[in-house]
């Protein structure tokens, strides 16, 4: 190999081993192809469980970047031609050497239209396209096999895009290194997964995800699809929000309907771990229903239905300016339409790092008022207890 070329070579393979180091959670594999005469000889690296496996000629060993692109560099100069394909989500690299140079060709995804399908929610243009999240939305039930909306889904499909629409611009304008974001009381985690592929896929973000969840079962289930999309950076952990401590830098708390006090317990997370952002769709509202009171009111509540309509604006209304008492900005929108479910309400919160004693005392007030204590109140009273295990604890 000329000078020239070998110079070109490394430049190239620089990026490769730069790409392996950063973005090691979009990494699919490397495919090398090595030429001689008629023969042709085949390698591979793929990622490993700590760091990579490189195989060759039917030998596998653990390989580090610089392994990887430095192997790439010896062989090549033994064949006449040699290959390195480099995949990452979304995006395919290819460096080819031979007699007339070194070549390097890239080649990210094409985008295509938008299936007929799409343009039910008023033909808005989709974060989470189906053309380019087909693995993603497969494997959380959205999709059929043959990639077409599923008709049961498709409320599903748009209350899951429209949520992410919503909670997009605070991720677009974070400067943070990686977003950790934390799901709480994550369920299914579908939410998880989509805003996963959102800030790794579409954003091109570092990223790491938690969810927790009381129930073994769905950790379990949760850690299985993880597994199974090749999402690395995704860990789900069983736990009881009232006793979980959050790790330290914890960028964004997000929550989808976590029934009653669930919803709570994902707001007293977020309020410990001083959480940049907060974005929660409460669900049910129970706990707050045998203790309100509305005095000189007491007519309007004689119908059980209407005590528990005041009941849920109450709980949701408390919840918004608790948070603005403990240092959020926050705001609160429809985030679907109520005829698909009256359960939609989102509450967006940014942290601004200056409680608000003005909304302090207005919130005692109003509870002292209505005669109520709730969980998000216990939480809040612990923020600055250390006796939780922390990440650092278990290191």
């Amino acid at each position: 190999m000329k000078k020239g070329d070998q110079n070109k070579l490394n430049l190239f393979l620089a990026g490769i081993q730069a790409r392996l180091e950063q973005n090691q959670d979009y990494f699919t594999d490397i495919q090398y192809t090595f030429r001689a005469g008629k023969k042709t000889f085949a390698g591979s690296l793929v990622p490993a469980q700590t760091g990579y496996r490189l195989t060759f000629q039917g030998v596998a060993r653990p390989a580090s970047a610089a392994d990887a692109t430095a192997f790439f560099a010896r062989e090549a100069g033994n064949y006449e031609e040699a290959t390195l394909q480099y995949r990452e989500r979304g995006a395919q690299l290819t460096i080819q050497c031979n007699a007339r140079g070194v070549q390097l060709k890239q080649s990210e995804r094409p985008a295509q239209a938008a299936p007929a399908s799409e343009q039910l929610a008023g033909g808005r243009e989709y974060l989470i396209r189906v053309d380019q999240a087909g693995e993603l939305l497969r494997e959380i039930g959205v999709l059929t096999a043959e990639g077409k909306l599923k008709n049961d889904k498709i409320r599903k499909y748009n209350q899951i895009d429209h949520y992410v629409e919503l909670v997009a611009p605070m991720f677009q304008k974070d400067d943070s290194k990686e977003i950790l974001l934390l799901d709480c009381a994550c369920g299914k985690s579908y939410l998880s997964f989509v805003m996963n592929y959102y800030l790794r896929d579409v954003l091109r973000r570092r990223c790491r995800v938690i969810g927790i969840d009381i129930n073994p079962h769905v950790v379990q289930e949760s850690r299985k699809m993880a597994e199974r999309l090749g999402y690395h950076n995704m860990e789900f952990i069983q736990a009881d929000l009232r006793a979980y401590q959050p790790p330290k830098g914890v960028t964004a708390v997000i929550s989808l309907h976590a029934c009653d006090t669930a919803t709570d317990l994902a707001l007293g997370v977020a309020v410990r771990a001083r959480a940049k952002y907060i974005a929660c769709v409460p669900c049910c509202h129970k706990e707050l229903l045998d203790q309100y009171q509305l005095p000189g009111l007491e007519p309007l509540l004689r119908f059980g239905v209407f005590k528990a309509r005041f009941n849920d604006v109450l709980t949701d209304s408390m919840r918004a300016l608790k948070l603005e008492a403990e240092g959020y900005q926050v705001s609160v929108v429809e985030y679907i339409s109520p005829l698909d479910t009256p359960k939609n309400l989102l509450i967006r919160a940014v942290y601004t790092g200056q409680p608000d004693e003005k909304a302090r005392e207005a919130y005692e007030s109003v509870r002292r008022t209505v005669g109520t204590e709730s969980e998000l109140d216990r939480q809040c009273r612990m923020k600055n207890d250390q006796f939780f295990i922390t990440d650092d604890d278990l290191m």
